[in-house]
């Protein structure tokens, strides 16, 4: 008789913030356990149809009807398992989980009692391989949950957890005693030979969300799995490191190099979609698949491609105008010259990480080099940067993570420099040059060290300081004018509206119609654009017209002759003085007035064209401050019955300023496009290009329009490589979904 204590754990303060890393490392540990105890279930059934066959008992017939009866049950409940505890981990429940054993002491079974050796023999044996990387593991999970550290009986990863899962799943059916045993001798070699990749997957994708990732150097030559030459999984203390090989200094990292929890789990989950993509390309083997050979050593890699660099010879074609993708291309160049270094293999194997960060740059360059937004030559410059940048991936991964490291500052820079620029103006030929210049530097210089690249973003953007003040200024011109158009159109409309509100269909004489068309038109219009409407000075220019009005409609033909007109005259003058129009002539335009209305009186003819002010009275249009030459693309109309995607309408009622769309010009070319000014009055947008040039006008209907047309396209960022990155996750999502 044997008794069991309680295992013992911490009690959280808090819920875990890695939810979605959690997903990921869930999704991996079912994608390969579940495929795992299916086939020791297989073989069990052929091991026990052989034993029928030969007429044994025990574990004969018998035993084979009650394993099929209980096979798919066995493995729901297993998987089950999983999923509550990965979930217990995520919602941060406490106290003993489905994975763990019971609170207080029990008295076991001589049936329990073998069961438990049994599950502890399966974990014992199984660790004698894998205990280095489960160790790393574990520690890393017990970080990402928060909990302190999991004991076994409570670790998803642990082989013990997954055997004793696997007993629950059996004890649940009643199974047989001895045929329970005889299971877990056929999972433990199944779970022998996935755990090695089940670690390496999962140490990856925890190191490269930034969990722990000083563990591979704190442990290198003390805690490396051994593995036969040729075994399908690398040890993963020698591809779960994420930054301890980088040159960045520390306080760098800890000033403003830290990684959100979201990034963190996008990273993660775009690692998970790289699998998938490699399997549905063939691009590289895919996880679990037997490698050609052992794995190229990161030094290796790092000389070919330092050789591929300083030759210069390696040409890429984007994938849109080749057959083959932009990382198959670079694995076909890293091959020719790997063999002028003598490693003799057209298909190298590379290690876990390494492989991610080849196949990482290469799709990140293949959305760059894909986009319209770049002219053919600018295309063949921002590619010479791939191999450098390749280089970056390998030795610092922590790229794909940090928003502000230099190499990705510096592609951000290259990026905005060349982004919209045709070359067209001095200004813009030699920004290209300064460009082409940086680059060549950078395949030049570049060895190991990534402080180039900050050096040469500082050299680049301190030039293109120059460009930015004038561009600036030339925005700020552009919004102003804009600003003036919008407030002018908008005061217009307002005298329009309150001069037709005033008129009410009245049928006037020409002379009183031209006055207010024009005259307090005008007035009005400059009144509200200057003291805005309900000022007294624009409630007096109302008043006027109402007395104007009030004369007219006391001219009828039934009022004495001899009555006097009652024209307001001072507020006349004010309407007739604010167009210029003062002393005589304004009183020749009073007088004209005055005429129509006493002809209207007695009878006569008031409506003829004749009885109109005179020619030099008319005053011209109003215009807007500022007047620039129009842009190619101008959309003003109204939205009534235009045809749009209610969620890209939603997301484009999101933009604000400063934010950047694509925008396809009159030539097919999408060029970037700035939210430069929203307007308060007509919530119209205003864009403009690179150089603050106005490029378009147009409501949030219109630009939702433009995008159901394939007009216009949204950024998910405002920078070219987190831009970039979020493209490659939706191609990786898109090619897995198809497979």
């Amino acid at each position: 008789m044997s008794f069991r204590s309680p295992a013992e754990s911490p009690i959280p303060s808090s819920a875990p913030p890695n939810g979605p890393l959690l997903d990921a490392l869930q999704k991996h540990v079912l994608d390969r356990c579940g495929p795992a105890l299916d086939s020791a279930l297989s073989d069990l059934d052929d091991y026990l149809f052989d034993r029928s066959q030969a007429g044994e008992e025990t574990l004969g017939l018998m035993a084979l009807r009650e394993m099929r009866r209980a096979r798919a049950n066995i493995l729901q409940h297993f998987k089950q398992a999983l999923i509550d505890r990965f979930r217990a981990l995520r919602d941060w429940r406490q106290g003993v989980s489905e994975g763990g054993v019971a609170a207080g002491l029990s008295l076991l079974s001589e049936e329990d009692l073998e069961e438990q050796l049994a599950i502890e023999q399966l974990a014992a044996s199984v660790l004698r391989t894998h205990a280095p990387a489960y160790e790393i593991a574990a520690k890393r999970l017990s970080a990402v949950a928060g909990q302190g550290e999991l004991p076994p009986r409570e670790n998803p990863l642990a082989p013990m957890f997954l055997a004793a899962a696997l007993g629950r799943a059996m004890g649940k059916l009643a199974l047989d005693a001895e045929l329970r045993i005889v299971v877990f001798k056929f999972f433990e070699r199944e779970l022998d030979a996935a755990l090695g990749e089940i670690y390496e997957r999962c140490n990856a994708l925890m190191a490269s969300a930034g969990i722990l990732p000083e563990l591979r150097a704190a442990s290198r030559g003390t805690v490396r799995p051994s593995r036969a030459p040729g075994s399908a999984t690398a040890s993963a203390a020698a591809s779960s490191t994420l930054a301890a090989e980088s040159r960045m200094p520390a306080h760098e990292h800890a000033a403003g190099m830290s990684i959100s929890p979201a990034d963190q789990a996008a990273f993660a989950n775009m690692l998970g979609l790289l699998q998938g993509w490699r399997s549905a390309t063939g691009v590289a083997p895919a996880a679990g698949a037997a490698p050609a050979g052992p794995a190229l050593p990161t030094q290796d890699l790092l000389s070919i491609l330092s050789l591929m660099q300083h030759e210069g010879a390696a040409q890429f074609t984007p994938a849109g105008d080749a057959e083959q993708s932009l990382a198959g291309q670079l694995r076909q160049q890293m091959a020719k010259s790997a063999r002028k270094l003598g490693v003799a293999s057209d298909n190298l194997n590379l290690d876990g990480l390494d492989g991610d960060a080849v196949d990482l740059v290469a799709l990140l360059f293949d959305v760059l080099l894909d986009g319209p937004q770049f002219d053919s030559h600018i295309r063949q410059m921002i590619g010479r940067m791939l191999v450098p940048y390749v280089k970056v991936a390998v030795k610092d991964r922590r790229m794909f993570l940090f928003k502000e490291h230099p190499a990705r500052r510096l592609l951000n820079t290259v990026a905005e420099a060349c982004e919209g620029n045709r070359g067209e103006a001095p200004q813009e030929r030699e920004l290209l040059n300064h460009v082409d210049h940086t680059i060549d530097r950078l395949v030049a210089e570049f060895n190991e060290d990534v402080a180039i690249f900050e050096t040469l973003e500082q050299e680049l953007r301190a030039y293109m300081a120059q460009h930015r003040k004038r561009f600036e200024l030339a925005e700020r011109r552009t919004a102003e004018a804009q600003r003036g158009r919008e407030r002018l159109e908008h005061a217009r409309r307002v005298a329009d509206e309150d001069l037709d509100r005033l008129r009410a269909g009245r049928d006037l004489p020409p002379v009183i119609g031209e006055f207010l068309a024009r005259h307090a038109r005008h007035h009005l219009t400059q009144v509200a654009l200057r003291e805005g409407r309900g000022t007294p000075r624009y409630d007096a220019g109302l008043k006027t017209v109402e007395g104007l009005l009030a004369a007219f409609d006391h001219a009828g033909p039934g009022e004495s002759p001899d009555a006097p007109i009652d024209l307001p005259e001072a507020g006349l003058h004010e309407i007739l003085g604010s167009v210029g129009c003062l002393g005589e002539a304004a009183q020749a335009a009073i007088d004209a007035l005055r005429d129509a209305l006493v002809r209207l009186r007695s009878g006569e003819a008031a409506l003829d064209d004749d009885a109109r002010l005179p020619p030099q009275l008319v005053v011209p249009e109003p215009q807007a401050p500022a007047p620039e030459p129009e842009p190619q693309l101008e959309v003003v109309a109204g939205t009534a019955g235009l045809d749009f995607d209610a969620a890209m309408l939603e997301r484009i009622r999101q933009l604000k300023i400063g934010d950047w769309i694509q925008l396809a010009s009159a030539d097919g070319h999408f060029a970037p496009a700035k939210v430069s000014w929203i307007s308060p009055i007509s919530s119209r947008l205003l864009l403009v290009n690179r150089r603050g040039i106005r490029v378009l006008v147009a409501s949030v209907e219109e630009l939702a329009v433009m995008a159901k047309l394939g007009k216009v396209t949204l950024r998910e960022s405002n920078t070219a490589f987190e831009n970039a990155m979020h493209q490659v996750a939706g191609r990786l999502q898109s090619v897995v979904s198809r497979a």
